[in-house]
């Protein structure tokens, strides 16, 4: 349903938390789920923002983050799909990785009814290369070119002859030269390398684009010509020709068909402009029930539904027909959620537009906006930083309800400060003593703040350690 966005990667090293506008090569991928986003950076550390529960990944409950928090310190992700209320990443090394709701078997961890607020390796296979995550199922790639699926089946959304559920990946078939793959809400579509066009799931629509409503419980081909590539919406499918003229189908209720009608398709139909012309695409993605495009010349264009802003055309109207989103044309990369959009610029400034409410902008605020707005580019703590800090400063418990206790060793200094920020780099307080020599120790009380991530920043005369605590 989400079209991730990747660019390519370049490295990046930042110690403090902060946030800035108009930095270049950010970001390098994204992902727009249901009410919450998922995104990796140049450096390939894991980012999330939106409603969370369990969905970021973040390994504790909030209710959301509205602002780019980063998913533990790792920095080798090379590749992320949100869902529903579920995600899946890859990393560099091949490794699967889930999280969130398993309710269907979705997180493939061999368990129903299961959920987990961490970032957990599925299985200890190092051949993935490609995942999308659909509303309760999930879609992955291995280097080999076989196909695996996993979670929900009640309409054979996982491809595999059967409508029975399963909690772990399961190869569909035994043919070895699938290369593209997009989940929908109970769809999924997939290319082979010869370009051949793949669909299987549920039908009422016509998202399957075989001419009928009827459901499949596995793989049929659609076409047999050349397609470079498709993004699977809830109910509505597009696709690319190598030429990148556009094709859609499927559901229409809402003009998310870009036709300039409300009328649905069942099979892959050529999109023409209103007054007749043909015009050539870089990009698509399907969202709920909206769309998005970028065209040869890289402008941005939008349609369907539009209730919450998601089309970023500065009004909250639907529409049947493509329009253009600003007047930029240095767009490359775009991601359909639920009912918020993303969309990457040339330079990897990352925008959104839609729902905000739960945060999933990552703006900074709660509300809606429609108009495109961007995301500010995140400083990020690394891996090896962290583990010096975490030699240096002890602190306990971590996570904590209220007292957190921090042990820490510096030489002759006489005065020390404590200072303690939020993930976005709001300072809550700095308090300042003077220390001797030696092991020292200090309790910081965070009862009175709202459950998440915070720094603790310890600073002498001649050093100073940073540190992470949450607070459940």
């Amino acid at each position: 349903m989400k079209t991730t966005l990747q660019l390519l990667v370049i490295t990046l090293f930042f110690s403090v938390t902060t946030f800035s506008q108009g930095i270049s090569s950010c970001w390098r991928e994204v992902s727009a789920g249901q009410n919450f986003t998922l995104a990796i950076k140049s450096d390939g550390t894991l980012w999330g923002w939106g409603q969370n529960g369990n969905l970021l990944g973040l390994g504790y409950f909030s209710v959301s983050e509205n602002l780019p928090i980063q998913i533990g310190t790792a920095n080798d992700w090379m590749t992320v799909s949100a869902g529903g209320n579920h995600a899946l990443a890859v990393k560099t090394n091949g490794t699967l990785w889930s999280w969130g709701s398993g309710i269907f078997g979705q997180l493939g961890n061999g368990a129903f009814n299961s959920a987990t607020f961490n970032v957990t390796q599925v299985g200890t296979a190092t051949d993935w290369i490609k995942v999308s995550a659909g509303s309760l199922f999930s879609v992955a790639l291995k280097n080999n070119g076989t196909l695996w699926t996993w979670g929900r089946n009640n309409v054979g959304q996982l491809g595999n002859n059967t409508l029975i559920d399963t909690n772990l990946p399961a190869q569909v078939g035994i043919a070895t030269d699938w290369s593209q793959i997009e989940a929908g809400n109970e769809h999924t579509l997939a290319i082979k390398t010869s370009g051949a066009l793949w669909a299987w799931g549920n039908n009422p629509f016509g998202q399957l684009g075989d001419g009928t409503t009827n459901m499949s419980n596995n793989p049929i081909v659609i076409s047999t010509l050349v397609w470079s590539s498709v993004s699977a919406g809830f109910d509505h499918s597009m696709a690319l020709d190598p030429n990148g003229l556009l094709y859609t189908w499927g559901n229409n209720t809402n003009g998310q068909l870009c036709n300039g009608t409300n009328t649905a398709a069942n099979i892959p139909t050529l999109v023409v402009d209103v007054s007749g012309a043909i015009n050539f695409y870089l990009a698509i993605s399907a969202g709920q029930t909206h769309s998005m495009v970028i065209r040869n010349d890289n402008t941005l264009w939008t349609s369907g539904q539009n209730n919450f802003g998601q089309l970023g055309i500065g009004n909250n109207t639907n529409t049947n027909v493509l329009n253009q989103v600003g007047t930029g044309n240095n767009w490359q990369l775009i991601s359909a959620g639920f009912v918020h959009s993303h969309a990457m610029e040339i330079g990897a400034n990352l925008w959104s537009a839609g729902r905000g409410l739960e945060g999933q902008l990552g703006v900074g605020g709660n509300v809606n906006s429609n108009v495109i707005v961007m995301v500010g580019c995140p400083s990020t703590l690394s891996n090896t930083e962290v583990i010096a800090e975490i030699n240096e400063v002890t602190l306990y418990p971590n996570p904590t309800n209220d007292i957190v206790n921090i042990d820490y060793s510096l030489e002759n200094s006489e005065k020390v400060s404590i200072t303690i920020t939020t993930i976005q780099g709001q300072t809550i307080s700095t308090i300042t003593m003077d220390k001797t020599s030696g092991t020292n120790s200090d309790a910081i009380d965070l009862s009175n703040q709202a459950s998440g991530m915070y720094f603790i920043t310890i600073t002498s005369e001649s050093s100073s350690f940073t540190t992470k605590v949450i607070k459940r």
